[in-house]
């Protein structure tokens, strides 16, 4: 009986654990989204391709998954970058995050300084 009790118990925990990803999931997808809006799509690639590469990114040893998915997002919501640079972009940005410790939004807002020094609060119309 207390076997069945601690079953019950690890499966709503399981349940629990996979309703909270998929919302963040689901929430990741929406930034996504609304910053390709934003910007009317300028990087010229898909949400599943912008996935992917963030996926290829980190698996090439630069930044976890979701460090590369969220420079990515940073940089597609700018609108400063298209999909031939949008790459080399991600990989600049997650060398700050590792090299100075910087948020992901940080690197990114530096990386535009340091191509625009006259950009003022690049990505304040992103949504958080």
């Amino acid at each position: 009986m207390k076997i069945l009790k601690w079953l019950g118990i690890v499966v709503v925990g399981l349940v629990v654990i996979i309703v909270v990803v998929a919302m963040q999931g689901a929430g990741d997808q929406r930034r996504m989204q609304s910053a390709l809006q934003l910007t009317g799509g300028y990087v010229g690639m898909t949400e599943g391709q912008l996935y992917e590469l963030g996926t290829s990114i980190s698996k090439n040893g630069v930044g976890t998954i979701g460090e590369a998915r969220e420079v990515i997002f940073w940089l597609v919501c700018s609108g400063r970058f298209s999909s031939a640079t949008i790459e080399p972009s991600a990989k600049a940005a997650l060398g700050l995050v590792s090299a100075q410790g910087l948020s992901e939004k940080e690197a990114v807002t530096t990386l535009i300084k340091m191509v625009d020094p006259s950009a003022r609060a690049p990505l304040d119309g992103c949504p958080k």
